[in-house]
């Protein structure tokens, strides 16, 4: 359907042209009118206008006025003019302005269907040659990034060095790589030829399609290029513009902290992330992605963490040790509730940072570090995370404007304590937690329920309630909630008169298919096989 603006002076001619012509056989529909043109100008700004059809002669701006403006402003749509007086005088002008037709106004219901079809086939054909210029500007772009992947990869591991090759190519593809960041993507227990045995190989491809469009929406409007490497990984390059390194690693390690916290909630898959230092030029993009990869070595022993690069020149607690291996010990103590030992790690490494005239920069970036550990482990028990005083960006930002080592030491000694107080108050109370979800199962298992649902009803991070719930009680949510469900099945179909699928509906499940693999599966037996024995006993 094509939208229609009817403009007019006199209302009897917009009523009749609105009501005496069959704007739905036309594949139009009359959106809005104006009494002259200085009207219609203001309602094209709401109005997602196609064709106009509009009086000649009119006080204010006329239609040839009118006709001009549309030309210069939305050249795309269509103007058919209304004349009075069999005057073509004004032929002219409307040509100039690329006026669709002149049409009188002694006859208009004859005149006006043709003048209307004339202008929706010319909307047509652009149309259809705008989708082809966009079917081609996607063949191109596709194709574009194709070779741009293939180049950068060859650069990546080193299959391309010469310096004169990198930079007419990287400048041929059209490639913003000016102070970027290398971050490596390791991606665990995912569906497909390299993840749970037996998945379809497509499964594993729209896993990492879906993966890459998520970094593209996390990195934002920096200009990034991902592409898949080996293994299951992912490689971004990032591009951040001019700043500071520390500025640019803040703002990288939240949108690290972003991808962490959808791997978590999705909870079918483990993620790791490595960040090389900042790089100027495309010239060092090989030794880019070798840091990158070398901060994820750890990966080994950790699940859903993120780590940067640090020089080998760099001294941790222990020596060699990169700075994630102290921000992982220090988020280690936190869980098990061994703050002392956590701030007594922090001050060892910063005392070791201090001794040994580590670069600011560096041990800055340490403490971004560990700062994110200490929200991840904030937002894992949401509803205390507001006992900090400052947001996460905030702290972030503090951390980059230290200007002393001491400074460093009492923002984050201030997190550690507030992660501290968050885990003691959580422990506390883990049993009014699992009563409150056990009530809510009770209350709605005939309704749409879910991990996520429960917990935003408790107001509290569903992954965090998972672990909880199967800690305290040795079983999973989802278990409790079916386990639930068929013991209230059970009691529906003892009713001679009952239906499978009616039953299905009334514990909450709407597919009698699934309902009956999930009976199935808790009872050894199918809705209907249950039915049967029952009655049969009863009959016994």
């Amino acid at each position: 359907m094509y939208n229609i603006m009817i403009v007019d002076d006199e209302p009897v001619i917009k009523k009749g042209l609105q009501c005496f012509i069959d704007w739905s056989v036309l594949r139009c529909e009359v959106i809005c009118e104006a009494s002259n043109g200085m009207e219609a100008v203001e309602l094209l700004d709401y109005h997602d206008i196609d064709i106009i059809v509009t009086d000649i002669r009119m006080p204010g701006m006329d239609g040839l006025a009118l006709s001009e403006y549309v030309h210069h402003h939305y050249p795309q749509i269509k103007v058919i003019i209304l004349t009075a007086f069999a005057d073509f005088s004004y032929a002219q002008t409307a040509i100039q302005y690329e006026v669709v037709d002149f049409v009188v106004k002694t006859n208009p219901t004859e005149q006006i269907p043709r003048a209307i079809e004339k202008a929706t086939l010319l909307l047509d054909k652009e149309r259809e040659q705008q989708q082809k210029v966009k079917q081609l500007e996607s063949k191109i772009s596709d194709n574009l990034s194709e070779i741009s992947e293939k180049f950068l990869k060859e650069a990546v591991y080193g299959l391309i060095s010469d310096e004169g090759s990198l930079v007419t190519r990287s400048s041929e593809l059209g490639l913003q790589l000016d102070n970027y960041f290398a971050v490596y993507m390791e991606v665990r227990d995912i569906p497909g030829p390299q993840g749970p045995a037996g998945a379809p190989a497509g499964d594993y491809h729209r896993f990492l399609a879906a993966i890459r469009q998520f970094l593209t929406l996390a990195i934002g409007e920096h200009p990034s290029y991902i592409m898949a490497m080996e293994k299951n990984t992912l490689l971004a390059l990032v591009s951040m513009g001019s700043g500071s390194a520390a500025v640019m690693t803040q703002t990288l390690l939240t949108i690290s902290s972003e991808i962490l916290a959808m791997a978590e909630n999705f909870r079918q898959y483990h993620v790791n992330i490595g960040i090389s230092l900042l790089h100027r030029d495309l010239l060092t993009l090989s030794t880019a992605y070798l840091e990158a990869r070398e901060a994820l070595q750890g990966s080994f022993y950790n699940d859903n963490y993120v780590a940067v690069y640090m020089p080998h020149t760099s001294r941790t607690l222990t020596p060699g040790a990169p700075p994630h291996h102290a921000a992982e010990q220090i988020a280690e103590h936190l869980q098990q509730g061994h703050s002392s030992q956590a701030v007594y790690q922090l001050e060892q490494l910063l005392e070791n940072y201090k001794r040994t005239k580590e670069p600011i920069e560096n041990v800055k970036v340490a403490c971004l570090l560990i700062s994110s550990y200490c929200f991840r482990l904030l937002s894992a028990s949401q509803p205390f995370a507001a006992e900090l005083e400052e947001s996460q960006s905030a702290v972030y930002k503090q951390i980059q404007e230290s200007k002393s080592i001491q400074l460093l030491a009492g923002i984050l000694k201030r997190l550690i304590h507030s992660c501290s107080r968050a885990a003691a108050f959580n422990d506390q109370q883990p049993n009014y937690i699992v009563i409150e979800c056990q009530k809510f199962i009770r209350e709605h298992y005939n309704q749409d329920l879910s991990l996520q649902i429960i917990a935003d009803h408790i107001h509290i991070n569903s992954s965090y309630l998972s672990r909880l719930y199967k800690k305290v009680t040795g079983e999973s949510i989802i278990d409790v909630i079916n386990k639930y469900r068929i013991e209230m099945a059970k009691k529906l179909l003892r009713n001679p008169a009952s239906k499978v699928f009616e039953v299905a509906e009334a514990v909450g499940i709407e597919t009698p298919a699934y309902f009956t693999h999930v009976f199935s599966k808790y009872t050894g037996m199918s809705p209907k096989e249950y039915k049967l024995n029952y009655s049969q006993s009863e009959l016994g």
